[in-house]
């Protein structure tokens, strides 16, 4: 009986524990899971032991709260005061100085703002930001980093009713963002960082669908389905915040956020709203027949451009109104299509426009197109395309009968095609539908390009290996007396006898020469006025042989275009007897005209690309023979020499080549003699003199070929020229580095776009101004074309030298 009595007493005793134990901590019916909450009865006493009366100034951290509580002013509170934190805890964690006190913190997740916890009020009235801050992180156990510049922030929280911690945690983000700042985590801590430096920060990146529900910064990836990104970008960046900022990522369709976690939330329900089917943007080809892709695709541009402008759209090419999307126009010539980048609303639209354009031309005014050649010629192009046009005509015949591949005229041409060369105008009349005269244009404007041209410097002479022999006797006789002396010359060669006696010309005698001399002396009167003794008989015997070397026979120079004959010619026409049979028996003698001298053909051809020289040659040579004919064709004919050569080669720009082995031997034997005296036998050979050449004779010719570009080509090179002649010279000068180093990189590279031309890019050209491209977008401007006539000029190197030393000396002075 007494055991169940003291059993009830047990009992008693230990609801009378819970209850008071209940009591003092009202929120354990939360049924919160942390150790705060959840502590064990010997926490509890160690609790209201060091919350008791004797320890009630123990609490410094939390002074200036207090005073701030109505409550705390009032006596008979003083005890609840001491039991209780700032907000209204049973046991607050100020008492907790030890191993306890990591215990006693809430829980609290910072980045999604989750604690279930209650607190009794979350007060803050004129509180400093610094206070709250530090109230904050007794509260949660969370490290915090700040800069001292928070300090003097004040703040106001008006929270007296019980809420959670991640309420309370989202207030205290909030004011942080009204301060201007936010959290980024940074290894186990939380920096407070200035908005203004957010974008440089460690924030939390979310990729999926979860976006924090907080004023605190993150960021977030947003991939759209059918609205374009581009879209959204311009038309949401209004709803971002001061230092938030939103990103186009177009090639994946995606928007990159980054502002505070509840503005972003707001963001994505926006999106999900606009971002449904329809106005997704598909690749469409719209086939144009009867008119030009390219003029409808620009006239469609000009509607676009006047549609945005009035909706006041930042894209030129783009329209948003009545679900109508189209992004981008392009067309291409070479099928004669369009191309667009549109929804299906913007699709149907452009069909329909296109539709209403694309008509075929009841007159054959749109059909009739004339197109002036700036340099080929119009009756050889004529016969090219007239040639072309032939070759289509027959394959689209052929592909009637054969199933093989052949390309059919309605794969080049809609209709027939008809041309004419207008000689005078050096012009091309097309007949033709405009789709088919836009193919025979493209075809025209890479055909109708400047030529280079090649100046061809020749050498042509002869080489002769000769062998002379001449002999014979000279002699003087002298006759009279006194002053009527007279002198005669004979004999074979009287100029050396005249040599002989005159002391400046005896140097002129070649050979071996020997004289003698008989009778008185006699004064004689030399051509020179000069007066001269000899004896009255004189003989000079002589013999010689000589050996010649080279002769120039002509230096040809022809100037010709690429892939054009040039001639060169030089000689004469020599009478030649002809004879001529007549009906009745007789023979008459007429005179023919023999075309005799040089002729030298060539054709250059040009390699683009290695800029060698293919020269095909035809050289020929014709002269007049030495060589006796029978005496039966002597009054009627002459003999000739013909020397002829034909080749091709191939030869670097400026190189030279040489041709020779054409060779011949010619033998002239001539004789020279005293009248009478000459004739006589034996004894006549002292009376005339023999002279016999013998040459064997090579022809040799040389040619050089110079490639001479065009203008633009051949002021490019002068420019570089130029430029490297002024690096050269202020470098020995000035001793530094270049300081217009920059501007002569951009000369060089404008020197190269212009040397490179239309010649080797028919498709591009350098223009001033904006470059309208296929698509009709404006594209980036391009520096103005350099003044040819300014790149001739010299550089004027004392202006040249000055800006140099000057800009030298000021940056001295800004290192000094």
């Amino acid at each position: 009986m007494n055991r169940k009595w003291i059993f009830a007493l047990a009992m008693c005793m230990c609801l009378l524990s819970f209850a008071v134990l209940a009591q003092s901590r009202p929120f354990d019916r939360f049924k919160s899971t942390t150790d705060f909450n959840s502590g064990s009865s010997d926490a509890s006493e160690d609790d209201e032991a060091d919350n008791s009366p004797s320890e009630e100034g123990s609490d410094d951290n939390y002074s200036s709260a207090n005073d701030d509580n109505p409550d705390s002013s009032d006596p008979s509170s003083s005890s609840q005061t001491n039991s209780k934190d700032v907000f209204g805890r049973a046991t607050g964690i100020n008492s907790v100085k030890k191993g306890p006190e990591a215990k006693k913190l809430v829980q609290l997740n910072p980045e999604t703002a989750f604690g279930p916890e209650v607190i009794e009020s979350f007060n803050f009235p004129n509180t400093s930001l610094i206070e709250l801050t530090e109230t904050m992180q007794k509260l949660t156990g969370i490290n915090l980093i700040y800069e001292n510049d928070i300090k003097g922030k004040k703040v106001n929280i008006l929270a007296p009713n019980p809420i959670t911690v991640g309420d309370a945690w989202k207030a205290y983000l909030s004011v942080l963002n009204m301060a201007g700042y936010s959290l980024a985590q940074s290894g186990g801590f939380y920096k407070i960082v200035n908005n203004r430096d957010i974008k440089s920060e460690n924030t939390k990146i979310y990729t999926g669908t979860y976006t924090p529900d907080t004023d605190n910064y993150v960021m977030r990836v947003i991939p759209l389905k059918y609205i374009s990104s581009a879209e959204v970008t311009r038309n949401f960046r209004p709803f971002m915040t001061k230092n938030g900022r939103i990103t186009d990522i177009r090639q994946t369709n995606t928007i990159l956020a980054q502002d505070t976690g509840s503005n972003i939330l707001r963001l994505v329900k926006l999106i999900e709203f606009v971002d449904i089917p329809g106005h997704e943007e598909s690749l469409q080809i719209i086939q144009v027949k009867h008119s030009s892709a390219q003029e409808i695709a620009k006239l469609i541009g000009e509607i676009l451009n006047a549609q945005s402008a009035k909706n006041k759209a930042k894209s030129a090419y783009s329209m948003q109104q009545e679900n109508i999307s189209i992004s981008k126009i392009i067309a291409e010539p070479r099928t004669n299509s369009i191309i667009a980048m549109a929804n299906a609303e913007g699709t149907q639209q452009l069909r329909d426009i296109i539709n209403k354009l694309d008509v075929k031309d009841v007159t054959t005014g749109g059909q009739i197109h004339v197109y002036y050649l700036k340099h080929s010629d119009a009756e050889e192009l004529s016969k090219t395309l007239s040639t072309l046009v032939g070759n289509a005509k027959a394959g689209a015949n052929k592909s009637r009968f054969t199933q093989s591949p052949v390309i059919s005229s309605d794969t080049l041409f809609n209709s027939d095609v008809k041309l004419t060369a207008d000689k005078s105008n050096n012009a091309i009349v097309v007949t033709a539908a405009p789709t088919d005269y836009l193919t025979i244009k493209k075809i025209i404007e890479k055909l109708d390009i400047q030529r280079d041209q090649v100046y061809v410097e020749g050498l042509i002479m002869e080489s002769e290996l000769s062998a002379g022999h001449a002999w014979g006797i000279s002699w003087v006789g002298a006759y009279g007396s006194g002053d009527t002396d007279r002198a005669g010359y004979g004999g074979s060669n009287r100029g050396d006898m005249t040599n002989l006696l005159s002391p400046s010309g005896i140097t002129s005698i070649g050979g071996l020469f020997s004289g003698i001399g008989v009778g008185k002396k006699v004064e004689l009167t030399l051509p020179d006025n000069s007066k001269k003794s000899v004896r009255s008989v004189t003989g000079l015997l002589t013999a010689i042989a000589s050996n010649d070397n080279t002769n120039i026979l002509a230096t040809p120079q022809i100037l010709a275009l690429d892939n054009q004959d040039a001639v060169f010619e030089v000689g004469e026409r020599i009478p030649t007897p002809k004879t001529t049979n007549q009906t009745n028996g007789t023979s008459q003698t007429s005179v023919d005209y023999q075309d005799v001298g040089l002729t030298l053909k060539l054709t250059p051809q040009i390699n683009k690309v290695s800029r060698f020289v293919k020269l095909k040659i035809d050289y020929k040579m014709e002269d007049f023979s030495t060589r006796s004919l029978p005496s039966a064709l002597e009054p009627i004919g002459m003999a000739m020499n013909n020397r002829s050569a034909t080749t091709t080669v191939i030869v670097r720009d400026m190189d030279t080549i040489a041709m020779g082995g054409l060779m011949k031997d010619k033998e002239v034997v001539s004789n020279s003699k005293v009248p009478l005296l000459g004739d006589i036998p034996v004894l006549g050979w002292l009376f005339r003199s023999t002279k016999k050449d013998k040459t064997k004779t090579n022809l040799l010719f040389f040619l050089t070929p110079k490639i001479l570009a065009s203008y633009e080509d051949t002021t490019a090179d002068h420019l570089k020229d130029l430029v490297n002649r002024r690096a050269a010279h202020l470098k020995d000068i000035v001793g530094d580095d270049d300081p217009f180093a920059t501007t002569n990189k951009g000369l060089f590279e404008k020197a190269k776009s212009q040397k490179e031309g239309p010649l080797y890019n028919p498709g591009t050209t350098i223009q001033d101004g904006p470059i309208k491209s296929d698509n009709l977008e404006e594209v980036e401007d391009v520096p103005p074309q350099v003044d040819a006539t300014k790149l001739l000029e010299v550089p004027n190197y004392s202006e040249i030298v000055q800006q140099a030393n000057a800009m030298k000396n000021a940056k001295n002075e800004e290192t000094n």
